[in-house]
């Protein structure tokens, strides 16, 4: 957990610099693909603190022991096929 939160404040001073960058500089596709890769980090590292078992790559001393009860948490519809690219309208 103590490396979560680290990383967490890691991630929300890299946020709060290129916010600041965002604000007084040219907007490039470079820096929307920063700024989105800080945020996903961002969610990903929240989701893991709010975790009360460990899952795969997310293992946390605090909780080594995995949940049946929360085994399904990822919801995949019955056709989704992940070869397939997805077509956004």
């Amino acid at each position: 957990t103590k490396r979560l939160e680290r990383a967490l404040k890691r991630i929300q001073l890299l946020k709060r610099e290129i916010e600041e960058y965002y604000q007084g500089y040219v907007v490039t596709k470079n820096l929307i693909e920063l700024r989105n890769l800080v945020l996903v980090s961002e969610m990903i590292v929240r989701c893991a603190l709010q975790r009360k078992e460990s899952r795969g790559l997310h293992y946390t001393l605090d909780y080594p022991q995995t949940s049946n009860e929360i085994r399904d948490s990822v919801l995949i519809p019955p056709d989704f096929d992940a070869v397939s690219p997805l077509v956004v309208s």
